[in-house]
């Protein structure tokens, strides 16, 4: 049911705030010299869920088990989405309670955050485990903006509403944004109304809160804080009629304070932080099950730059909890690292390592070694090689609850190459070919748990577009090309292509937005074939005055419905109808 909203005029009185700047570093993705990927403000706040904004960045594949709510995944370069690290404030969100410690995109919606960078491909030395193939970093809002307040409220198919407001407060010394946001939809069942005819509505409600804010003390010292917390529920896929009111409860909690400073001839930092997951499963043939996940993070940094000399250095230490009602687990992580650059004339040299102490698999050094030239003031190339590492989850060694849990699983490595080259002017292009090399996969079966001994060796091509500003709009295009060997099993969730484009027209009050996906077929475990499809979305923006911006947006243009159990999700047609005002 498509649903109308009545629109309160929203308005506070204005305040424009002075961006706080000291000089001291920020999120260490923006410090690293290969290319990072990144979204805008303005796609952030349009969007529903952060995997919505990543669909559009090269070599990602994301997935979602139903609508809105339901679990999701994201997939970098092939990899398995466990080897995907996702920060915000530079804290683990990766939950410890989750089978692979991977990070669900279920509840993480995009809103709240001014963007969200996306770099491909291992970074050991600055982010240790997790960070096996990739890192994604969501950036909060901090009262950055000249407006003082923005107010959405969005309606669509599958009986779903959305609404949420942004107020950023504060001077010139302390400022920051507090953010509410509530979603509800009855949304759709991936299997059960597909497969079975069941009537369930499979939907999901979700209530967010966040409180971002930065001080400055004086001129060199600044702290950042943010609180962030979800309260939320969804109904769960079944494997039978699916007409069992088969729900989670999940809670999240997210703390971190950020200290930044300038002394001596160092930028320093100092990061404390603790992230708490719960889940509640309601399975009628399961049972009742809560799983208890925290990740507790300290740690300390300095950049030093001296001449042609820049360094960056820290150490800190990291805890992980998983617990249930009967079941208590554990596991200490300390790390330092150093990475050191050299610019000589046109090039930069890089060169990193990280030693680390796990608690159960003693230490680890892993390393990063890159070189990066510019050959004109518009045209440059690099190369990296990285060393990466992910120790077990908490769930592959002890699986409360579950069969399959086994002690004796060792760590997966993945040795990394890559090299690249972009262009920019007025427009931008890149192309990079990589390999990864993964050793030691974990797999699962019914018959023997948890187990090592997966190999599998990804070589791929990635290439980015984005044309110059015309008059008939801008076009952002990708493209991916796969290619898989070494590997045991048939690699899940793994096109040989995929790719996407974009394309946003401006006329006057009048916006426009068309974008597709495409993604190439492949072979299950069991050697079936799922064809190729493309995803077709469309939008149409208007904007009465500076304040205001209605848009209407369809989704999947063309009707393919979600794939059976280890498709790529992609959802039916659907519509949403959003108002956003900024005043």
């Amino acid at each position: 049911m498509f649903l109308l909203l009545l629109l309160i005029p929203f308005s506070y009185s204005q305040v424009r705030l002075e961006t706080i700047d000291v000089e001291a570093p920020g999120p260490l993705l923006q410090q690293v010299s290969t290319p990072v990927w990144h979204a805008s403000e303005a796609t952030m706040q349009e969007s529903v869920q952060v995997q919505d904004v990543l669909q559009q960045a090269p070599g990602v594949v994301t997935t979602q088990a139903g609508g809105v709510g339901g679990q999701g995944a994201i997939f970098l370069r092939g990899s398995e989405s466990r080897h995907t690290l996702v920060l915000t404030d530079g804290m683990r969100l990766n939950d410890p309670s989750n089978t692979d410690r991977n990070f669900d995109t279920a509840f993480q919606f995009s809103p709240f955050f001014q963007d969200v960078l996306l770099l491909q491909g291992p970074s050991p030395v600055l982010y240790g485990g997790d960070a096996t193939s990739g890192v994604i970093e969501l950036i909060p809002c901090r009262g950055h903006t000249l407006h003082e307040s923005t107010l959405s409220l969005a309606a669509g198919s599958f009986d779903s509403v959305r609404g949420f407001g942004l107020l950023d407060w504060g001077g010139n010394d302390h400022q920051g944004t507090f953010g509410l946001m509530h979603l509800k939809t009855q949304g759709f069942s991936r299997l059960s109304r597909k497969r079975y005819g069941a009537t369930e509505s499979d939907g999901a409600e979700s209530t967010q809160l966040m409180q971002a804010s930065r001080h400055r003390w004086n001129t060199n010292l600044q702290t950042d804080l943010l609180l962030y917390g979800i309260v939320a529920q969804a109904q769960q896929d079944d494997t039978t009629v699916g007409d069992t009111n088969d729900h989670t409860n999940n809670q999240q909690g997210t703390i971190v304070q950020t200290t930044r400073g300038k002394f001596a001839a160092g930028d320093w930092w100092l990061k404390t932080g603790v992230v708490s997951h719960r889940r509640e499963l309601h399975i009628a043939s399961f049972g009742d099950p809560i799983y208890l996940g925290q990740t507790r993070d300290a740690r300390a940094g300095v950049r030093i730059q001296s001449g042609p000399f820049e360094t960056l250095a820290g150490l800190g230490g990291e805890q992980e909890w998983l617990s249930t009602d009967d079941f208590k687990a554990n596991n200490d992580l300390g790390h330092v690292f150093a990475l050191q650059r050299y610019l000589a004339g046109s090039w930069l040299f890089e060169v990193g390592a990280r030693g680390e102490h796990h608690q159960r698999y003693g230490n680890f050094l892993v390393h990063e070694l890159s070189a990066k030239h510019e050959l004109t003031s518009e045209l440059s190339w690099y190369a990296k090689q990285a060393r990466g590492y992910k120790s077990p989850s908490l769930f592959h060694l002890y699986a409360p609850g579950f069969f399959g849990g086994n002690p004796g699983l060792t760590p997966e490595f993945n040795n990394s190459m890559e090299l690249g080259v972009a262009w920019k002017r007025e427009g931008e292009m890149s192309l990079v070919a990589f390999q990864q090399d993964f050793k030691n996969l974990i797999q699962y079966d019914t018959t023997d748990g948890y187990f090592n001994g997966g190999a599998l060796r990804v070589r791929g091509t990635e290439a980015t577009v984005l044309s110059p500003e015309h008059s008939w709009g801008q076009i952002k295009l990708s493209g991916s090309w796969f290619d898989y060997s070494h590997y045991d099993t048939a690699p899940l969730r793994r096109p040989p292509y995929l790719g996407s484009l974009l394309w946003l027209g401006q006329w006057g009050n009048w916006g426009t937005e068309l974008g597709a996906r495409w993604l190439g077929g492949r072979k299950d475990t069991s050697n079936h074939k799922m064809e190729a499809f493309e995803v077709l979305s469309g939008a149409i923006k208007f904007s009465p005055d500076e304040h205001q911006q209605w848009s209407l947006r369809a989704g999947n243009l063309t009707d393919r419905e979600y794939e059976e159990v280890w498709g790529y999700t992609v959802a039916p047609i659907n519509l949403a109808l959003q108002w956003i005002g900024r005043y």
